[in-house]
């Protein structure tokens, strides 16, 4: 079992701890994000909250089954770290984590007296352990948000922890021997000496990056730690490797000119859109009811029924159709550390489309910021950015852990507050974390020899950054994953993923999946302003896509529901002709909203890529050619082939189907409502045979018994009617159906 343990395989301890009822399932979801979610709250775990009761309590109940065996607890506790461990390895929420281990070490402290001796040693040096790894998890999380010092505390606090789990253990051998010296110290002795290392790089790198040191300490740490076969495990070994490269980047361009933003602006975008509210009905909503609204726990600052963009956006489109729509200023948002440290400000704002395009916009200036500065602050839009404190101006009590998490509960409140206002109660609003975008302007920039350089020299064009360290940074996204100390500094120069759109005065727009970089250092500022709004309502579309790739998705539903029922009549022969009829009239109101939805967003999509769009041929060619850049052209495409997709296969399909199936069905009513008549005629005729059959008799009978003359009129007469009635059925008898 502890071979295993030591490989990473929890089989044979889960199987163990199985043979003492203990519930492991159970335990392997408390560090899980969306494994408990938080009673009243609509989107579980997106402000913060305390969560460690439920653990704790779940952690106890499972104690008491482990406890009635030696060595019970320590190896819960172990599995429990292990399983945290697993859980920190494919998910970036790291609260759960923390809560988990955190609710180990209460239940340690309420109930470890009550263990065997040895069995407490043990139990503390898991949680001295727990407590090391809560600590590495605490660095990852500075890391990911930029702050170096932090990573350097939280990696000094893990390797303490490390060594008191060390200590722990080498007391605990005595008592539990294996466990205590082949797995216990061996990852106190890891976690010792990684620790260590990566310490010592970040120290490195924060005084290379303050006053240009040199990192050869730094990688000789890491090099030491590699190659001293006192860390044998593959997972660990990479991510020192991770740090020693990176460290060997930064160390190889330490004379390289380096990129200073001496003045700049980042626009956080988060697209979304309303479903079941149209734009104009939202934009009117907006207009005479959001100073009232509460969005985020805060009201307003102002409301603007314009966008307040330049005349450029006046286009001349044939329906008059222009750009525009309204903005909602919030309270700025203060972005701080886990432990209060501010780290910055943001514009919070949310606009609104005429097209529907709506986004919620963050933005803050850049003053004098380095690669690393900027590498943070591009960090700070993305869902996987570390945790943070993130709160209005205004002091209410509600706080986020990311700037994602804000922009998507602002999005829902907004839905929220239409549904409130205008009875709309299906309205939503469609958006995900990972849709948003990040706009880097660049108004002034220079250079400097390494990080630290006193001399500066401008930057004249976006050419004059060509080889420069730390640009690399405007031509790659921003990553969902980082692995490393400094991760930017291996960044390629030229990454395939960019589009670079030339402008006239050395001015460039560099676009990759979710970042765009105008760096235009030769411009006056406000001249920026047009080619961000381009930017910017680019970006936004993503909102619009996802809300008519979801509303066609219900035409779908609705399609396969009729194909359904359709096939259910076929299959049973059970329809009758005037309830296919009536199937028949809803598949034909189903088209007309199909036809309407497509009539609709191929309008919308013409009117974005007409150059009628705004007034200024040059601007419509650099949208032209920003919609080239991005993703409108494929996604639009796709949208198209998904609409003819529905309306010619599914549903085209349905309608021909029902069509044959109502002229089917049709026919065979026909062919009962004449069988049916056939059989009332030949009844009636029947009758009236019988009774002529009998007039007939008697007209023979009493001719015959009157006289001769009589007799011989009597059965001319009758030969007569038969001659008339065998002449008028020959021409009155059916030859066949039409």
């Amino acid at each position: 079992m502890l071979e295993a343990l030591a490989t990473g395989e929890l089989r044979p301890l889960r199987e163990w701890l199985a043979g003492l009822q203990v519930e492991t399932e159970r335990l392997v979801l408390l560090p899980q994000e969306d494994a408990h979610p938080v009673p009243d709250q609509p989107s579980p775990g997106r402000r913060l909250v305390d969560r460690t009761e439920a653990p704790t309590a779940e952690i106890l109940r499972q104690w008491e089954k482990a406890a009635i065996a030696p060595g019970g607890v320590p190896f819960l506790l172990l599995f429990l770290l292990t399983v945290v461990e697993a859980e920190w390895n494919i998910s970036y929420h790291f609260e759960p984590l923390w809560e988990t281990l955190e609710a180990a070490s209460r239940c340690v402290r309420e109930r470890g007296a009550r263990l065997e001796a040895a069995d407490q040693l043990s139990g503390r040096a898991v949680v001295a352990l727990m407590e090391s790894v809560a600590a590495q998890i605490h660095a990852e999380n500075a890391m990911a948000t930029g702050q170096l010092d932090a990573q350097q505390a939280a990696l000094d606090a893990a390797v303490v922890k490390a060594r008191e789990a060390g200590e722990l253990a080498r007391q605990a051998a005595d008592g539990l021997p294996d466990l205590s010296r082949y797995l216990l110290m061996r990852i106190a002795e890891i976690d010792d000496v990684c620790g260590v290392a990566v310490a010592c790089a970040v120290r490195g790198v924060r005084e290379f990056l303050a006053t240009g040191e040199p990192l050869d300490q730094a990688i000789a740490q890491i090099e030491s730690a590699e190659a001293g076969g006192r860390v044998t495990d593959f997972g660990y070994l990479s991510e020192l490797r991770a740090h020693r490269l990176a460290l060997v980047s930064l160390a190889e361009r330490k004379d390289d000119p380096w990129l200073r933003v001496d003045h700049g602006k980042i626009v956080y975008l988060y697209p979304f859109t309303v479903r079941g509210v149209p734009p104009q009905e939202v934009l009117d909503a907006v207009a005479t009811r959001c100073a009232d609204w509460e969005l985020g726990g805060t009201r307003p600052v102002s409301v603007n029924s314009s966008l307040n963009l330049d005349d450029v956006w006046n286009g001349s489109d044939a329906f008059k159709r222009r750009y525009g729509g309204a903005q909602v200023e919030l309270p700025d948002v203060l972005v701080s550390s886990m432990d209060g440290r501010p780290v910055g400000q943001v514009r919070a704002e949310i606009r609104f489309s005429r097209l529907g395009n709506h986004y919620v916009r963050l933005s803050r200036e850049i003053v004098d910021a380095g690669p690393a500065d900027l590498y943070a602050a591009m960090l700070r839009a993305a869902p996987e950015y570390g945790v943070a404190r993130v709160t209005f101006r205004t002091g209410q009590s509600a706080r986020w852990r990311r700037l994602s998490d804000l922009a998507l509960d602002l999005a829902e409140d907004v839905c929220e507050r239409l549904g409130d206002a205008g009875g709309r109660a299906g309205s939503r609003a469609l958006a995900s974390p990972g849709m948003f975008h990040v706009v880097v302007a660049v108004n002034a920039a220079s250079t400097m020899r390494g990080p630290a350089g006193d001399a500066r020299q401008e930057v004249r064009t976006a050419a004059g950054l060509q080889g420069v360290m730390g640009a690399q940074l405007l031509t790659n996204p921003v990553t969902h994953l980082i692995g490393s100390i400094v991760e930017w500094a291996r960044y390629t120069r030229a990454n395939d993923l960019t589009t670079t759109i030339t402008g006239l005065t050395g001015e460039q727009i560099v676009l990759t999946s979710n970042t765009t970089a105008i760096i235009a250092p030769g411009m006056a500022d406000f001249t920026h302003n047009s080619r961000g709004h381009v930017v910017e309502f680019v970006a936004s579309l993503d909102g619009l896509f996802t809300g008519w790739s979801l509303e066609l998705v219900d035409h779908y539903q609705r399609v396969e529901a009729f194909r359904a029922r359709v096939d259910a009549a076929e299959r049973d022969q059970s329809g009758s002709s005037q309830a296919l009829r009536a199937l028949a009239h809803e598949l034909d109101a189903e088209r007309i909203r199909l036809n309407d939805f497509a009539l609709s967003v191929r309008s919308t999509i013409t009117h974005i890529r007409s150059p009628t769009l705004v007034s200024s041929p040059v601007v419509a060619g650099v949208l032209r050619r920003v919609l080239d850049g991005s993703t409108f052209h494929q996604r639009a495409a796709e949208l198209n082939a998904m609409i003819e997709e529905v309306a010619k296969d599914q549903l085209g399909s349905t309608i021909t189907k029902l069509a044959r199936q109502r002229e089917e069905q049709e026919i065979q009513e026909e062919e009962r409502r004449e069988d049916r008549q056939r059989a009332k005629l030949e009844v009636f005729l029947a009758v009236i045979a019988a009774a002529g059959m009998s007039g007939v008799v008697q007209v023979l009978q009493a001719g015959f018994f009157q006289s001769r003359d009589a007799a011989m009129w009597a059965a001319g007469s009758v030969s007569a009617i038969v001659i008339a009635a065998l002449t008028l059925g020959y021409f009155f008898w059916p030859r066949g159906r039409q």
